[in-house]
């Protein structure tokens, strides 16, 4: 009997990440066969792989491919005949919002695929792709099962005061709620955290930093408040977006300025975050790298805001026990966590220098009252989890 895997699909407001893992005989999650990645979808397409003997016929298979449920559907083809001894059983896909009806994954169907099309109004920059490319893989290897895993789940055990807009009841319970996004990463933090520092923190503080960022209060490493809301434009400034702005702006924009609102949706998903503050980049690498002055800006906002936001959730915690950094910042830019942490040293927590500089899994010193550890980001085996168990 030939082995089996699962495939993973995880579209991100920046690249496209996918996987393959071996299901063992038991039905559970094996070992990861194979990782990879398109960075830059809106640049120059860059590939990558763990397997580097294979980066030539991954290029090759997706180069001329422009749309991204084109490029899905290439990329689940490419991986269904990577090992002729390996059958390709089923493929999970990230999907970002899942609104209040689901907790958890779930196959696709017409049904689920209907409804989370309706919520794609809030999650314009993501939720269209993700369904895309669950349409695509349907139509190249119809023969395969698909499953759905959502960012929004694990924030569902939120308290509902956390919940909760000060706007009229009607729209609450229309489901005018706060989601919170990055759950499949928090997931696999929460899961973490515990083997990193040899016990698992009551109180934890999570940082998912990357082109999209929010923080996460855990208790007992379940969500009791997040930074996003209804939207992945909530919260802290992103590469690209704004995060936490003043509603007002938004009517000035529209009725004083005579904007049309695809166009303020446009300037504040795609032209405002680090990229509108520095006028220079969204990429924190190149504005670390930069000596413009707007490029100092708008790091120093960045790093501010994140610490603001932190404190913030340590009201819902009533104190933080750790602070977990993850995602593409998070795992690699010392100087940013640097700076985060500086504004939060009031609160205990403290960075060694050497291992941060290091990119350490434990950043803070052997006697700091509040430890800092880095997490590299991995929701591609919670996605991998999820397909496998409903196999």
């Amino acid at each position: 009997m030939s082995r089996r895997s699962v495939a993973t699909f995880n579209v991100g407001s920046s690249s496209l990440k996918f996987s393959m893992f071996e299901i063992q005989a038991s039905g559970e999650l094996g070992g990861c066969l194979l990782r990879g990645a398109v960075r830059d979808l809106a640049g120059t397409r860059r590939v990558d792989t763990s397997d580097p003997s294979k980066l030539k016929t991954l290029q090759s298979a997706v180069d001329g491919v422009t749309e991204s449920r084109d490029l899905i559907a290439t990329l689940a083809k490419w991986l269904a005949r990577q090992d002729e001894d390996v059958h390709l059983a089923g493929i999970g896909h990230r999907i970002v919002h899942g609104g209040t009806e689901f907790e958890g994954p779930v196959l696709v169907s017409d049904a689920a695929l209907d409804r989370l099309q309706a919520l794609a109004i809030f999650a314009p920059a993501h939720q269209p792709h993700n369904l895309a490319g669950v349409q695509a893989v349907d139509n190249a290897l119809p023969e395969v099962r698909q499953t759905l895993s959502f960012d929004t789940a694990f924030h569902r055990t939120m308290p509902h005061i956390a919940e909760l807009y000060a706007l009229p009841r009607a729209l609450s319970d229309e489901g005018i709620l706060r989601f919170g996004f990055h759950g499949l990463s928090y997931t696999h933090i929460a899961e973490s955290i515990g083997s990193v520092l040899g016990t698992r923190p009551k109180r934890l503080l999570a940082l998912h930093l990357g082109s999209g960022a929010s923080a996460c209060a855990m208790l007992d490493g379940r969500s009791i408040a997040t930074s996003m809301g209804l939207t992945a434009l909530d919260g802290l400034p992103m590469a690209t977006r704004c995060g936490d702005l003043d509603p007002g702006v938004v009517l000035h924009l529209i009725k004083d300025r005579g904007m049309p609102v695809d166009e303020v949706a446009d300037l504040l998903y795609t032209k405002s975050g680090l990229l509108g503050v520095s006028g220079i980049s969204g990429d924190t690498k190149t504005l670390l790298e930069s000596a413009a002055s707007e490029a100092q800006e708008a790091i120093d906002l960045y790093c501010y805001r994140i610490a603001s936001q932190s404190g913030a959730l340590a009201v819902a915690m009533g104190g933080f026990d750790a602070i977990a950094f993850s995602g593409g910042v998070g795992e690699n830019a010392p100087e940013i966590r640097d700076r985060i942490i500086s504004h939060l040293n009031w609160m205990g927590p403290a960075l060694e220098t050497k291992s941060n500089a290091a990119n350490a899994a434990i950043l803070s010193p052997k006697d700091a009252s509040v430890p800092v550890v880095r997490i590299v980001a991995d929701e591609e085996r919670i996605i991998a989890r999820e397909c496998a168990s409903l196999l």
